[in-house]
């Protein structure tokens, strides 16, 4: 139990190929949860919309350890800072369809690209 413990706390730091790693896993995750929640509310299976909030819950909080654990590595005084501001763009994104969003959506690669490929100089991420 702790070996998985750690994958869902909000302390040490990871490296950006672990970040790629741990968000492709979140967004599998995210994907069979939503898919499940949806198809559950096209044919009124309630075990289905249940089940797809117990796999997207748990896939949504490992999200932003994952955001925080880079987030602190690359910028340990803003973590907490941009692991929101992330966070809130993701869901602004999602929500606008008007001119902001794509602005928005192309600094959010941006700043994951950024995420994954600078250098944090912690010789050992533990996290």
């Amino acid at each position: 139990m702790e070996k998985i413990k750690k994958y869902f706390e909000f302390s040490g730091t990871i490296s950006g190929l672990t970040y790629f790693l741990r968000n492709l896993l979140g967004a599998v995750l995210g994907f069979a949860g939503g898919y499940s929640i949806g198809y559950g509310m096209v044919t009124s299976e309630m075990g289905l919309i249940m089940l797809g909030l117990v796999i997207l819950a748990p896939a949504m909080w490992f999200g932003a350890t994952t955001i925080y654990k880079r987030a602190k590595a690359l910028f340990p005084k803003d973590a907490a800072t941009i692991t929101f501001g992330v966070i809130g763009a993701q869901l602004v994104v999602n929500f606008t369809q008007d001119s902001i969003g794509p602005l928005l959506n192309l600094a959010l690669i941006i700043f994951g690209l950024i995420m994954i490929f600078k250098n944090s100089g912690i010789p050992s991420h533990e996290g």
